[in-house]
């Protein structure tokens, strides 16, 4: 779009005497004109007639409908559009005034238009039944009066001008809006990772898993009908699901063997440990991970930890990631144990539809399970590739020390 102020118009009617009275009225004044009329009014006595001033109008012609939209398209295409148009209604033998309109309008939404006409072709009824309820549209009876037609083209200019200023300031504000969106978002990215930082000078198989755990939440709400919004605040509350470990002491959580009774209810206490460690934010983010951190071990059939909650009082962000954890727990190795095989899983998992897993959830999961791996495979259990994803937030050298 122009950067200064469009007063271009194009006039669209089949008389070429009407091109020439438009151009008398909005045009400038000719300097020869106004020279002699200066030079009678001296030799008179007379003031000089009162004329015009030059209204900066740039004027453009046409003499049928196809004209007129050709020479609206050449205007887009050159980045110069017009800021008005009038329009004659009866232009034989091509469009008339108001098919003229239609077509314009299908390429450029913008421009205002003042219909012309001297005949009762079309009611005003009638032109807004064919064109719209629109403030983009006036109608001028001929014969017209010449003032009348210098004010309609000045009122109507400054008119689009200011909605296009108006729009570029929504664009601007929108711009602002995104990039103010977007520091949250990293801000979030930042928290999340801060934590798994945490996790990682703990359990140091829980990097991975942590990441895994976001993008197949991701896919699976993804999958299941969940909102844009939704399923972004999922893909970074997820990977705080085991946060809570981080209070759970080296002996219960680095222990390679079976863990007696009250090790287990030390170890499932890292659900409220995190549920805790994430409450009382304002952000929806970390509401969700709180319910994630704290429910993602209730099971469907009510006999989960650590409330014991069954069916849909588990919320299904946590019952997403319940499946997640499980099957992703199960496809790698433990300190505790051995990756199992697929096959295995597959039947593992199947076991717990409608006992352990969510019904709906489990079936759309298992549609799934060729992106599964394919996330698995980009994020294998394995130092190098550890490192390398945190030095990209500047965790750098987290492992040195090992």
């Amino acid at each position: 779009m122009e950067n200064h102020e469009n007063r271009r118009v194009l006039i669209i009617d089949d008389n070429e005497s009407i091109h020439a009275d438009f151009r008398k009225i909005l045009g400038a004044s000719a300097p020869l004109t106004t020279a002699v009329e200066s030079a009678a009014a001296a030799l008179f006595d007379e003031p000089p007639a009162s004329r015009p001033a030059n209204l900066g109008f740039e004027i453009d012609s046409a003499h049928q409908g196809q004209e007129g939209l050709a020479r609206v398209r050449q205007s887009l295409e050159a980045e110069r559009p017009y800021a008005l148009a009038f329009v004659d209604v009866r232009m034989p033998p091509g469009w008339n005034g108001v098919e003229t309109v239609q077509r314009i309008w299908q390429v450029d939404r913008r421009l205002q238009v003042v219909i012309c006409t001297a005949y009762s072709d079309y009611s005003w009824s009638e032109t807004i039944d064919e064109l719209g309820e629109t403030d983009r549209l006036l109608i001028l009876k001929k014969p017209f009066d010449n003032i009348e037609v210098r004010q309609l083209a000045s009122a109507l200019v400054v008119k689009w001008n200011l909605a296009q200023k108006a729009n570029l300031n929504v664009r601007a504000l929108q711009e602002t809006v995104n990039e103010q969106t977007r520091a949250i978002r990293s801000a979030h990215d930042e928290t999340v990772f801060r934590l798994v930082r945490a996790s990682l000078c703990r359990d140091e198989e829980t990097g991975s898993h942590i990441r895994r755990t976001g993008l197949c939440s991701e896919l699976l709400a993804a999958a299941a009908g969940w909102s844009p919004e939704r399923i972004e605040q999922l893909r970074l509350a997820a990977p705080m699901h085991d946060v809570g470990k981080i209070g759970i002491p080296d002996a219960i959580l680095l222990k390679q063997g079976e863990l007696t009774t009250k090790e287990l209810i030390i170890m499932r206490a890292h659900t409220v440990l995190g549920a805790n460690m994430l409450s009382g934010s304002q952000s929806p983010v970390f509401q969700m991970a709180q319910d994630i951190a704290m429910y993602h071990h209730e099971r469907w059939d009510g006999k989960g930890y650590p409330s014991g909650l069954a069916g849909d009082e588990i919320p299904e962000a946590a019952r997403i990631v319940a499946i997640v954890d499980v099957y992703d727990a199960l496809t790698h190795d433990r300190v505790y144990r051995k990756e199992l095989p697929e096959a295995d899983v597959i039947q593992v998992m199947r076991d717990g539809r409608g006992t352990h897993f969510d019904p709906r959830l489990l079936e759309i999961f298992m549609s799934l399970l060729p992106e599964m791996h394919a996330i698995a495979l980009a994020a294998p259990d394995n130092e190098e590739m550890v490192d390398r994803e945190l030095s990209r937030y500047g965790f750098v050298g987290l492992f040195d020390q090992r």
